[in-house]
């Protein structure tokens, strides 16, 4: 489709949603989002691979539900990406709040620290509108996105992302930017639950399965000496969504850089899988986490025949019996 007809589309669909009762709004999603599951063959067949990796113990049953329930929280990104040029401070009080238990309470003792903050965090629920409540709430950070394939709507959404008081840190070339903020004692979100190309990171285990993920938030926080904040953002829960963060992230330093990179990025994943395990419908299931695999495993384990995933997994659980028992990345907390 050409570019120009895409943007076009894009904007008439997100004022739309700017324009009709948040209800409303998400009512139609969730049945557009309930035909996409079913008409979208093959993305429902990769969120269905991934979630027998994850959660080897569902029926197909259950695993079609998280799935399309996943579609539906998913594509209230829409509503929300519509939304974020005209939310305020008083408005955004009404939708988004912090978590009593783990919300505030955990920003704030990352704060006592004095140092600068690196938010860990992925594709859960809206997370779009997290970073905009977040500055919204007085606390403004710069955070880094993929840059649109197509130019016009990148342009469009950089305004609307930044007009609650972010800044946006385009992934090219963003280590220069991402190092000066953290310089600066700022704050500075990253995603880290997509799969990476091997040469731009390591093979760690997430839900016991070797995936190709970024080292940037180890790095970065090693090199800087910030603190590593999880965040993100709950499925609506009548009719307001929910701020959490867990306590702030003590760093492992051995001496050893590589080490200490490779051992940070499998804490950091093993708390974006506990994340996930505590909230499996709001995360992104319907991506290829685990596209790239190491040497000794198949190429591409979403080409895998139901039987052969099966013998795939059944192999790799076999061998996670074997190996020590791993603690929980919560264990890690201060």
């Amino acid at each position: 489709m050409d570019s120009l007809l895409v943007y076009a589309v894009a904007r008439l669909a997100m004022a739309f949603f700017r324009l009709v009762p948040r209800p409303v709004g998400r009512g139609i999603l969730n049945v557009l989002a309930f035909l996409a599951f079913y008409l979208d063959a093959r993305h429902r067949r990769i969120a269905d691979i991934n979630l027998q990796i994850a959660f080897p113990e569902m029926s197909r049953m259950q695993r079609n539900q998280v799935a399309r329930r996943s579609f539906q929280i998913t594509a209230q990104n829409l509503l929300e990406v519509s939304r974020l040029s005209a939310l305020t401070k008083d408005s955004i009080r009404s939708l988004v709040e912090y978590d009593r238990s783990s919300g505030w309470n955990n920003f704030e003792a990352a704060k006592a620290r004095k140092k600068p903050i690196l938010y860990l965090t992925g594709h859960f629920s809206a997370w779009e509108l997290l970073p905009a409540a977040h500055a919204l709430y007085g606390n403004p950070l710069s955070f880094v996105t993929r840059p649109l394939d197509n130019a016009r709507l990148e342009r469009h959404l950089f305004v609307a992302r930044q007009a609650s008081g972010n800044t946006v840190i385009s992934k090219k070339n963003s280590v220069r930017h991402i190092l000066e903020t953290l310089k600066a004692c700022g704050s500075v979100g990253i995603l880290m639950d997509q799969n990476t190309d091997p040469q731009e990171g390591i093979f760690v285990d997430f839900f016991g399965l070797p995936a190709a993920t970024t080292t940037g938030v180890a790095l970065f926080a090693l090199r800087s000496d910030a603190t590593v904040l999880p965040g993100y953002l709950t499925p609506m829960r009548a009719g307001r969504y929910y701020i959490k963060f867990l306590p702030p992230l003590e760093l492992l330093r051995s001496g050893d850089r590589n080490r200490d990179v490779e051992e940070n990025t499998r804490i950091f994943n093993q708390v974006l899988e506990d994340i996930i395990r505590d909230q499996p419908e709001s995360w992104l299931w319907g991506h290829k986490r685990w596209h790239y695999q190491p040497g000794e495993c198949p190429g591409d384990i979403y080409r895998l025949s139901d039987t052969a995933l099966r013998a795939l997994l059944q192999s790799k659980r076999k061998d996670t019996n074997r190996a020590p028992e791993r603690k929980s990345a919560h264990g890690t907390h201060s």
